[in-house]
């Protein structure tokens, strides 16, 4: 045997919480590895190991060279990839580790070098306790009726930022929503809440009279250090529960249905992270009322009893430091093959099984932050569109909204303009040759916003998707998709960008929100509506002649926005309207319905959940990021009245639990992507 590999690990957040267990477990497994590594400080290592990527991309890259660096992907890769500085990870990561099933999928899709090994928790603390006085004196302890049926959650519901509002990840409005709705039907439901920053759910479950118990002390303000419990007590709470309920709009994990799952309590999660990888199927919900049923049928009649013991199998077969021990000696003694980080030059040595493409240069994040702190200037941005009046198109409307944020955020804005730092170029719906011409006199930085593929939303080849491909190769210093479908369909078709990443589109808050007060929908029928701009056969417009001849007229009323193929019976037809009353009649309306296809990141779409309306859409493009749980996807005729039907009949609680990020948001994303991409253009001596 050689000398072992030195490696530095790297990664915990120093909490306690959930990524200091993941640093904890995997240095245990590391140390199980019989001599073949040894774990030293980052100056004397020869691989990095890092749990988490944040910290990792904060390490100076001067530190990074030379060796080679593996990361765990701890949370959805998509929603990685909406971090701007995510655009370097590529860059930087030789091997990515996912930790469930999709998370290996996604990883290869991209084409990132990857290799699976789960998530694990210590079987010695996470474990079925025999003593049969636990659960009564922990419930007697939180004040819990004995005869209650107790579903629990750990999971942080509250924004640190902002102690007022949800942490959109762990989607707490389903779980209030879920247990609100199960207390109104009578039965005698109780919540268990522990952990840090659960202020929003408390003060949502106490203003709806849902009866909860809060495992921590009450502290106004952030409780972060102080309501971080010991592994011990949270174990011992898992056995307080009837059944852990999971409620995230995207995971990486989460630790929690692999804990309660340890210590032989029900689990029932969203379809998230590594929840289908170990849960059976009843215990996967997608909805709220798929939600409410599981938990009712559990609490009438135990069903899901019988998975607890295969649960807690599958943890111990495969999810403990010592079975994830077996795996990581593969990945190091495999560890040659990664690709060492070149960080000086931008390019990386590829691995004896072939050529990876050399990325584009970036300096180093230290004299980065010098730049910004003696420039204190924001960069002057040119949006690069074919402009309109409205009403236009989706990317008319996205590109109007992101102007006027960012000058909002006091940014010099310019259109079609070489006189700026950055240019965000919109696909390649702008004058390319004007800019063509201007940018080889140098010094510009260029954001090219991608949508499509066009191929697949128009139903043509793909020479439109190629020529944007050469254009984004020619020009762009970073890549903005639209959407997460968006970049696996370039992806899958050959396509690779410039340092891709992630930023949705977003609409004008001052147009498109929600209405000061919604209507009461019983005793009379329910509002549909629906919108285009293209006329193309592919927004949909077949499946809304169907409704148009199918529809329960005494139940439902029907209003379409703007321009289609077909003529409508029942269907009452508006011709394109401004935005601001577009914005009106969405709010007059309660359900949005779209069957556009291969939509990347439908605006209209966008446009109707800010004015609050749940939506109905194909299960197709974009569609289902946008929407989440704030409605529900139909695949075509057969099942579209169905879904409706579903959706009808819990049309406050779905649209309770809407959620889209506003422009101010995604423009404060673009914001620094420009930074970056400026620092780079005007660096500061050291």
């Amino acid at each position: 045997m050689g000398k072992p590999i030195k490696v530095h690990l790297m990664g915990g957040d120093q909490s306690g919480w959930a990524l200091d267990q993941d640093l904890a477990v995997t240095r245990t497994a590391l140390q199980a590895l019989d001599g073949l590594v040894t774990l030293v400080p980052l100056g004397e290592a020869e691989v990095v190991h890092s749990v988490w990527d944040e910290p990792l991309l904060t390490v100076p890259r001067k530190s990074l060279e030379g060796k080679r660096i593996v990361c765990h992907m701890c949370n959805d890769l998509f929603k990685l990839f909406e971090n701007p500085d995510m655009a370097e990870g590529p860059e930087r990561i030789g091997l990515w580790i996912g930790m469930s099933a999709k998370a290996l999928k996604d990883l290869r899709t991209l084409g990132l070098p990857c290799r699976m090994v789960p998530y694990a928790v210590d079987p010695a603390v996470y474990t079925v306790i025999a003593n049969g006085d636990l659960k009564e004196r922990l419930r007697a302890e939180l004040g819990i009726p004995p005869d209650a049926y107790v579903i629990g959650n750990m999971m942080r519901d509250t924004l640190g930022a902002d102690l007022s509002r949800p942490k959109p990840q762990k989607a707490p409005e389903m779980l209030a929503e879920i247990a609100s709705a199960v207390h109104a039907s009578g039965r005698r439901i109780h919540v268990l809440l522990a952990g840090p920053r659960r202020h929003w759910l408390r003060r949502e479950l106490a203003r709806r009279g849902v009866p909860f118990a809060f495992a921590g002390k009450n502290i106004d303000g952030d409780d972060y250090s102080a309501n971080i419990l010991s592994q011990e007590r949270v174990a011992a709470l898992y056995h307080a529960m009837d059944a852990t309920v999971v409620c995230s709009r995207w995971e990486g994990g989460p630790r929690a249905v692999l804990e309660a799952a340890a210590c032989g309590t029900k689990v029932i999660s969203t379809r998230v992270g590594m929840a289908p990888d170990l849960l059976e199927p009843e215990c996967l919900f997608s909805s709220i009322d798929e939600g409410v049923n599981t938990v009712t049928r559990d609490m009438d009649k135990s069903t899901l009893a019988r998975t607890v013991e295969g649960h807690r199998e599958r943890v111990l077969a495969t999810h403990t430091p010592r079975a994830i021990a077996a795996i990581w000696r593969q990945v190091y003694d495999d560890i040659e093959s990664v690709s060492v980080f070149r960080g000086s030059s931008g390019a990386r040595t590829p691995p004896a099984s072939g050529a990876v493409r050399a990325p584009l240069k970036r300096p180093g994040r230290g004299w980065f932050s010098r730049f910004v702190r003696r420039s204190r200037q924001e960069p002057v941005i040119s949006l690069w569109h074919e402009f309109h009046k409205p009403p236009y198109g989706g990317g008319n409307q996205f590109m109007l909204a992101l102007r006027g944020a960012l000058e909002r955020r006091g940014v010099a804005v310019r259109v079609n303009s070489m006189s700026a730092d950055v240019h965000i170029c919109n696909s390649a719906w702008f004058d390319i040759a004007a800019f063509d011409s201007a940018i080889s006199r140098g010094g510009a930085r260029m954001i090219h916003r991608v949508d499509g593929p066009i191929a697949l939303y128009r139903g043509t080849d793909w020479a439109e998707d190629e020529k944007i491909w050469n254009l984004n190769r020619r020009f762009a210093g970073a890549t903005v998709f639209q959407s997460a479908w968006c970049m696996t369909r370039m992806a899958e078709h050959g396509l690779t960008f410039r340092r891709p990443m992630i930023i949705g589109n977003a609409v004008d808050p001052v147009l498109f929100h929600s209405p000061a007060s919604h209507s009461e929908t019983s005793g009379r029928r329910l509002r549909l509506i629906s919108s285009a701009w293209s006329d193309n056969p592919r927004k949909g417009g077949s499946l809304y002649r169907y409704l148009d001849e199918a529809l329960d007229w005494s139940r439902y009323e029907y209003t379409f926005v703007g321009r289609v193929q077909q003529e409508f019976k029942n269907i009452r037809h508006v011709q394109a309207l401004p935005s601001s009353d577009l914005a009106d009649l969405m709010r007059q309306h309660d359900i949005y319905i779209t069957a556009s296809q291969a939509d990347p990141c439908s605006n209209a779409l966008l446009e109707a959940l800010a004015c609050g309306l749940p939506a109905l859409y194909l299960d197709d493009g974009g569609h289902g990021s946008l929407v989440g749980f704030g409605g529900l996807p139909f695949q075509g005729q057969p099942d579209v009245l169905g879904q409706l039907d579903r959706l009808a009949a819990h049309y406050a609680q779905f649209r309770a639990l809407i959620h889209v990020d506003g422009i101010d948001a995604i423009a404060g994303r673009y914001l620094a992507v420009a930074r970056n991409l400026a620092a780079e253009s005007n660096p500061q001596p050291g």
